[in-house]
């Protein structure tokens, strides 16, 4: 009796046919998926712009709040602004006078050191402690650390450059010492100097360094640069001197472009900074604008 032989398996036909519609369904799902990717991707890229722009503007921000009054400026076509760093201050001793007269903590400050004279000090007090500074008592502060007291316009920056006594501003060649009065810190120069007018408030700031915030859209960067020379006009060149000889360091890349524009206040308004900045990569594109007022009351 002959038995006739079962085939199990694939035809080649069947074979084809599989590998035809596998091949479909998987670039019809690569297809469906390709626009969700493409859009995270975006997305992505947009949130790390705004996370680099967002984190420039606070650091240009905190560095404006801190400026000199009057002492912002802005060149190359509003790409560059400097401005002069305060780290402190403090209100000075003018008139003479005895802490806690008749009391467990009296102290005498009647003596002429105790006082700003404005006729040509090395030495007086201030009301309380010199704030916002990291010292020691009899240490001299940084060479180039500065003491302006009524900085009322822009010539503060010819001023700090040439040196002039009497000035708004003491020299870079003038040291500066705190030492402790009892219950005061009185502030010590090397040399004497004159301030040409008294502060309404007697305020004095200690100025550390002269900053710039410069745009180069050629190079995708926004550069922050420190610790440099004052000079009367303001630089812009980071390849050439003051700015070569600073302390450089990117504040943001992917820089397409930005702009920055200073309206000076009065009196009784505070001055106003516009921050505009653009970033973009890989086609996308993202645009910040902040507006800091400045205090230019000195």
């Amino acid at each position: 009796m002959r038995h006739r032989s079962s085939r199990s398996g694939f035809s080649l036909v069947e074979l084809v046919t599989t590998i035809a519609l596998t091949g479909l369904l998987a670039v019809g799902f690569a297809q469906l998926l390709q626009h969700p990717i493409r859009g995270y991707a975006a997305v992505s890229r947009r949130a790390e712009l705004v996370s680099i722009a967002d984190a420039s503007m606070r650091r240009m921000a905190r560095d404006l709040r801190r400026a000199l009054p009057n002492s912002i400026r802005i060149a190359a076509g509003g790409t560059a602004i400097e401005l002069l760093h305060t780290q402190g201050g403090a209100r000075y001793r003018l008139d003479p006078g005895v802490n806690d007269p008749g009391g467990p903590a009296e102290q005498d400050h009647r003596a002429d050191d105790d006082r700003l004279g404005f006729g040509g000090d090395t030495r007086w007090n201030v009301l309380g402690r010199v704030r916002n500074v990291a010292f020691s008592h009899g240490v001299p502060l940084p060479a180039g650390v500065r003491i302006a007291i009524y900085p009322t316009n822009s010539s503060i920056w010819a001023r700090a450059a040439n040196g002039t006594n009497p000035s708004p501003i003491t020299p870079a060649t003038t040291r500066i010492t705190i030492v402790d009065d009892g219950d005061e810190d009185q502030i010590q120069l090397s040399a004497s100097h004159r301030f040409q007018h008294e502060s309404p408030s007697a305020r004095l700031f200690l100025v550390d360094t002269p900053i710039t915030y410069l745009c180069d859209p050629a190079d995708g960067s926004l550069w922050r640069i420190d610790g440099y020379s004052i000079t009367s006009g303001q630089p812009t060149d980071p390849a050439l001197a003051p700015l070569a000889g600073g302390r450089a360091s990117r504040a943001a890349d992917h820089v397409e472009t930005c702009r920055f524009r200073y309206l000076p206040g009065t009196a009784s308004r505070a001055a106003l900074v516009t921050l505009e900045v653009v970033l973009a990569e890989d086609g996308e594109r993202v645009q910040l604008l902040q507006q800091v007022q400045v205090d230019n009351a000195p």
